[in-house]
């Protein structure tokens, strides 16, 4: 049986369980003594032992079963939950992680994994019981065909040992959540066929190999072994619930036979299918595609003024609208994907810097477009490992403040109109804006009268300032200065902002503001000469009719005054060396949001609001500052998206 084409769901399905184990495993450490919370750690490591032996992953079959033992020993309190079982449980998933990773690179997965063995039969008050490292699991009849060369399994029935004269006739029935049926009834018939002759199967081996059965599925055997042994056998498999062993008195064929009919509920509803990530982006390019040439059938449509054009175009703009709804509510996923890992993250993060600190999620529901959710982890790590280093004090420091000795620290996510908020807070000891300004100086980065004359608000963005940490020591966690700065690139990169609010011994809160989508959306089109260029309506605060007279100079710079507030004025013409019009004496200025700036843009005129597909630049245009992607209009036309957060570096 080809076992590659299982592969992906293999990686899927292994990353949920080991999710879970994660997670279990935190709360056990909390609560020793939860059995609800044993029995599903023990179920989901049960599980994973049986899929990697399933696919021929001897390494990580063989880890699997180790840990497997130790939590089997927890659940019948054969040994305790404590930090030091819990830190080296951690070590084994870390492990398996690690194996899951090469597996999806397409390698064997094959690591070393003797150590974490060893410690853990070190560990286990029975260990002598146990088989030694260099014995596998076989010798417990968990051994999977195909493991000697640590390759996928055949489908080929072996030739058998022990074959008897007895005949019996064995249903097996497959848990229902099982997602590998075809794998599980496989490897029932690999250990049938290790203790007797396999005459016939009910479906038959191309069936079963393509999962056409429904719960259960029979299987003849000749052997001289008995019921219990044979029972035994085919629950050593993971995820069969139920094996019947029935004497047949006289030979038939299953096909025939009453008791090896299929189950009538062979056929089953399916209601949910797993798709790969590259369709998906596909299927959102197609609707990319149908957006652009909707806008040309407008287009068309105002050219032409035919009625049946324009009632057919009404239903295509609404089908195309639908679909275009349902693609990108299918790419959005709960920020739980990303958020349930940071506990794992905080849990070995405090050990290491000897703080004790409650971390609490909120939100987890909140849905994120799938490429903004994948963008967003390494932010987000960033963030909460600053808020254990650098906000979270030492116990003794909070006891001395009057704090409790345990800190806390909140990741929250939550919709906020078309945008979604994510906050990152800590109860520690805030930032010290005095320190941040020195550093600053310090490294280089600014003037002692620049930072002098900045307000505290406006101090505190100097953290983003790539180089700067206020850390005595470089330390695993923090100290190098890049942290922060990738904070801000990165979600800049994705059309949204950061803001910090912090108190002195009241703590920091980060906040994230983000687009649910950076797919289609809708945009500002505006006119700069004879060039059009598109301005993320996420981006924009207000627009202004100003004139020449308006426009004022203040050390050298730009800079227009609205509502009451200075702003600095860019004029796209000079940005993108654009001839213009020098006499037009009326412009229009798009005020844009730049993290926590405001900056005035200054074009010749608004043309309208539409939706637009956003196609990133590739090759040579990748980095150009000012761009963050194109569109292409219903006249073809292409037109440049303004990338608010860098069109100030431009050379004006």
């Amino acid at each position: 049986m080809d076992m590659s084409g299982y592969k992906d769901m293999f990686v899927s399905e292994a990353r949920e369980h080991l999710q879970n184990l994660n997670n279990s495993l935190l709360i056990l450490e909390k609560n020793p003594s939860d059995a609800n919370v044993i029995q599903e750690i023990f179920r989901s490591a049960h599980t994973l032992k049986g899929m990697s032996a399933s696919m021929g992953f001897k390494d990580m079959e063989t880890l699997c079963h180790r840990t497997e033992n130790l939590f089997d020993r927890i659940r019948n309190n054969e040994l305790t939950a404590n930090s030091q079982a819990v830190t080296l449980l951690f070590q084994s998933l870390d492990l398996l992680e690690a194996m899951i990773d090469q597996i999806e690179s397409g390698e064997s997965g094959s690591i070393d994994v003797s150590e974490v063995v060893k410690a853990m039969e070190s560990m286990d008050t029975g260990a002598a019981q146990l088989a030694s490292t260099q014995s596998p699991p076989s010798q417990e009849g968990e051994k999977q065909t195909g493991e000697e060369t640590g390759g996928a399994p055949s489908m080929e029935i072996p030739a058998t040992a022990s074959t008897g004269s007895t005949e019996f006739d064995i249903r097996v029935t497959v848990d229902k959540s099982c997602e590998f049926k075809g794998i599980r009834a496989f490897l029932v018939i690999q250990q049938l066929s290790s203790i007797g002759k396999i005459t016939a199967t009910n479906p038959a081996i191309k069936e079963i190999e393509d999962e056409k059965f429904g719960d259960d599925f029979h299987v003849l055997l000749q052997t001289d072994k008995s019921t219990d042994e044979i029972e035994k056998k085919a629950k050593s498999v993971a995820e069969i619930s139920a094996v019947q062993v029935t004497r047949v008195e006289h030979k038939e064929s299953p096909s025939s036979s009453g008791a090896a009919k299929p189950s009538k509920d062979s056929t089953k509803v399916i209601h949910s299918v797993r798709i790969d990530i590259d369709r998906l982006d596909m299927i959102m390019n197609l609707v990319g595609e149908l957006v652009i040439s909707r806008s040309r059938l407008f287009e068309i449509s105002r050219q032409c003024s035919v009625h049946e054009l324009d009632e057919t175009l009404a239903m295509v703009d609404r089908s195309i609208t639908d679909l275009q709804n349902e693609v990108i509510r299918i790419r959005m996923m709960p920020v739980e994907h990303v958020f349930s890992r940071f506990p794992r993250i905080v849990r070995d993060l405090s050990k290491k810097v000897d703080k004790e600190i409650d971390f609490t999620i909120e939100g987890q529901d909140t849905e994120l477009d799938r490429t903004v959710l994948d963008e967003i982890s390494d932010p987000l790590n960033h963030l909460i490992r600053n808020a254990v280093d650098h906000g979270v004090e030492l116990p003794e420091e909070r006891l001395t403040q009057g704090k409790s000795q345990v800190g806390h620290i909140q990741l929250i996510a939550r919709r906020e109109r078309s945008n979604v908020i994510i906050e990152v807070i800590d109860d520690g000891k805030g930032i010290d804006v005095v320190r941040v300004k020195k550093k600053c100086v310090e490294k280089g980065l600014m003037t002692q009268a620049q930072v002098d004359a900045m307000s505290d608000e406006e101090a505190v963005l100097l953290i983003f300032k790539p180089g700067l940490s206020t850390a005595e020591k470089i330390t695993e966690v923090s100290g190098r200065g890049v942290g922060m700065d990738i904070v801000k690139t990165k979600v800049e990169s994705l059309g949204g902002t950061v803001k910090v609010e912090t108190r002195p011994c009241k703590g920091t809160k980060t906040i994230l503001k983000l687009p649910p989508t950076i797919a289609i959306v809708q945009a500002l089109l505006v006119n700069v000469g004879t060039e059009r260029y598109a301005i993320s309506i996420t981006n924009v605060v207000d627009t202004e009719y100003i004139r020449d007279a308006d426009i004022k100079t203040i050390g050298g710079n730009e800079v227009i005054v609205i509502r009451e507030t200075i702003l600095p004025l860019y004029r796209l013409y000079r940005a993108f060396n654009i001839p213009t019009d020098q006499a037009r004496k009326k412009h229009t200025a798009v005020v844009v949001e730049k993290g926590e700036e405001k900056v005035a843009l200054l074009v010749d005129s608004i043309e309208s609001q539409q939706e637009i597909f956003v196609k990133p630049l590739g090759g040579l245009l990748q980095n150009v500052r000012g761009l963050e992607g194109v569109t292409i209009m219903g006249n073809g036309r292409v037109v440049p998206i303004i990338d608010v957060a860098t069109i100030t570096e431009v050379k004006k």
